[in-house]
């Protein structure tokens, strides 16, 4: 869990980058984000930083404990009959960690496949069953490893894992 605090000044800039196509029942999506975040002087709970540390982010600019410079998803999917596949990619260059945030950990990445078929109903619109698998490969990755500004605490991204679902629109 993470610990609030806050800062007297910051700022926040990056840009965005989308794009979309579709032609019959192929899909294809792609997001790409760039940003900065930096923050000085914490003027709330203060009780959370050693000395250095709090001496250091009173007198500069810190990466804020949710910088991270690169953000990308991509996926695909296809639609036959009434059947869907598709194929999702995230990455991230690696959120702050260490010092007043002055190093990041390691990039990551993950792949995700889903396939969901729809179920026709007697006088109701269909019924849909959905599989997705999260993390294909089981990439062990860190998004925190416990260090940085306000963190204080380890955290993860997801193992393998294998869903199921049943839905019904009305």
């Amino acid at each position: 869990m993470l610990t609030a605090f806050n800062y007297d000044r910051a700022y926040n800039v990056g840009i965005e980058f989308k794009a979309n196509y579709q032609v019959d029942g192929l899909r294809f999506y792609g997001n790409l984000a760039i940003a900065r975040q930096r923050a000085t002087e914490v003027i709330s709970n203060q009780f959370l930083f050693g000395l250095d540390e709090y001496s250091y982010i009173a007198n500069h600019y810190v990466y804020t404990d949710h910088a991270q410079t690169i953000t990308g998803s991509a996926g695909a999917s296809y639609k036959w009959d009434r059947t869907r596949l598709s194929i999702e990619l995230i990455y991230g260059s690696g959120l702050r960690s260490g010092f007043a945030n002055t190093d990041h950990v390691p990039a990551y990445s993950q792949v995700n496949l889903g396939v969901a078929h729809e179920l026709p109903m007697p006088g109701m619109k269909p019924l849909t069953l959905r599989f997705d698998i999260i993390n294909v490969f089981d990439h062990v990755y860190e998004l925190r490893d416990g260090s940085g500004i306000g963190v204080f605490a380890p955290q993860f991204g997801p193992r393998r894992g294998f869903f199921g679902s049943v839905s019904q629109r009305f």
